[in-house]
């Protein structure tokens, strides 16, 4: 169970870190990479390899206060499913460049539908789009379909029309129950919402279901987050996020209008934090990584056993897929070459579909042998809370090591020849220990305007 660290550890790791979703992460994309190498790299994926598929859909019925996601409020059917055709049109240009296997179709271990509130697309849009899918890629039989819903402006027939699609876990979004809390966020859902989704799609026969929750809110304190958590485990989601809110009013205009006031101090964050860890292990669940939690019987729980826990920009995954193709505005790609990421203005993202042949990407950056084995390096100790330094190559990763002599002396991490594993003092502090190695993270800087707060 995470202890409350003490103020002047706190002190000594404060900072704004990058949350590791990629090696190298998304402040090194640059206009260097576009639709060209995004192109080639498509084309290098081995054929018959099984691949991860994203589909971003930037819309929400509301917008809340927090949120620091590529979306907006477009309440017009006509524009969800103009921008259905959009989808469309990229999937389709996105297959002709992926290599086909011998016999079959390139094979989809995981999908995810994401915003955004997915569910915001016409029936008949989420209709086309999947008999474009099952079209072009064969979606395996252990394939993991998964979607995020918003407990407020949910259906129980939405929940039949996404088990009959193929669906199999769904993501809601519940952040706090206090009254409160919910108001100064912007985001008004009852308890008895959320628990009439749960059941909507548990009935309809999605068994996997996520809960979302957030602590570091304004109003929120270590109490109010346990009730909350209690109330949440109370509803048994085979698994649970719990993130720190990343307060971004530099990146996020909407973030401007939380009450930064009433936003807690580090001291309480972390208190917080601590209380959430506290109240889900006590209810039964296993802590994943840095901020997720599952049951015990839960995939991700035994991905933890197996060593086998991923991380990508959707967090921690169970998918075990090399390469994820993103699509939609703003949408991340991870190919063999590097990463690549949509134009996130839907009207620019338009524009450059109906002007232009290729794909409509605006940045990504090249990865370089080294940056392949950081980024494992790094996957693994967000994964598994340990790595083994030996198996890493060449390099002896001295000046990292001395690095690590602090948090060792802090008693955040401790060595065993070449493996370096975190210990539950050193579990808040992940992202910390990640960036020790990082080596674009000096030169970068870690400041305020680059990334979110680390702890």
């Amino acid at each position: 169970m995470d202890a409350v660290p003490s103020s002047s550890l706190l002190a000594r790791y404060d900072g704004n870190l990058p949350r590791y979703t990629s090696y190298p992460t998304a402040i090194r994309f640059s206009e260097a990479v576009g639709s060209a190498e995004a192109s080639c790299w498509l084309e290098e994926i081995p054929a018959g390899e099984a691949l991860s598929l994203y589909v971003h859909v930037p819309f929400c019925d509301e917008l809340c206060g927090f949120c620091g996601c590529n979306t907006s409020v477009v309440r017009s059917e006509s524009a969800r499913t103009s921008y259905g055709d959009l989808l469309e049109d990229e999937l389709h240009r996105v297959t002709k460049l992926i290599p086909v296997p011998a016999q079959g179709r390139p094979p989809i271990s995981h999908l995810q539908f994401g915003g955004g509130t997915p569910t915001t697309l016409p029936e008949a849009v989420f209709r086309k789009l999947f008999a474009q899918l099952h079209a072009a890629f064969d979606l395996l039989p252990h394939t993991e379909v998964s979607i995020e819903l918003d407990p407020r402006h949910f259906e129980p027939q939405m929940a039949h029309l996404l088990a009959e699609l193929g669906f199999n876990r769904a993501s809601l979004g519940v952040q706090d129950i206090e009254p409160r809390v919910q108001q100064a966020c912007g985001r008004i859902q009852s308890f008895e919402q959320t628990e009439a989704c749960v059941v909507a799609v548990r009935e309809a026969g999605i068994a996997s279901v996520n809960i979302d929750l957030i602590y570091g809110l304004p109003y929120q304190t270590a109490e109010s987050v346990q009730v909350t958590a209690l109330r949440t485990a109370s509803l048994r989601p085979d698994r649970i996020a719990v993130f720190g809110y990343a307060h971004v009013p530099w990146k996020a205009k909407r973030q401007q209008m939380m009450p930064e006031q009433a936003l807690p101090d580090r001291d309480a964050r972390i208190a917080q934090r601590a209380m959430i860890d506290a109240t889900l292990r006590e209810a039964g669940y296993v802590p994943v990584g840095l901020d997720h939690y599952a049951l015990p019987h839960n995939s991700m729980a035994a991905s933890v056993r197996e060593g086998t826990l991923k991380r990508n920009f959707q967090g921690y995954t169970t998918d075990a897929a090399r390469y994820l193709v993103g699509i939609g505005a703003s949408a991340i790609s991870s190919l063999p070459g590097g990463f690549t990421q949509n134009i996130v203005n839907v009207a620019a993202y338009r524009e450059a579909l109906e002007k232009n042949t290729g794909l409509p990407v605006a940045r990504g950056v090249a990865c370089s042998a080294d940056d392949r084995v950081r980024g494992a390096l790094i996957e693994r100790l967000m994964c598994d809370l340990a790595v083994d330094l030996g198996v890493f190559g060449p390099d002896d990763y001295a000046a990292e090591k001395e690095r690590l002599l602090q948090f060792a002396q802090d008693g955040l991490v401790v060595f065993d020849g070449e493996r370096v594993s975190v210990t539950e003092a050193g579990r808040p502090f992940i992202r910390n220990i990640a960036a020790v190695f990082d080596r674009y993270l000096p030169k970068a800087g870690a400041g305020p305007k680059q990334h979110s707060q680390a702890i």
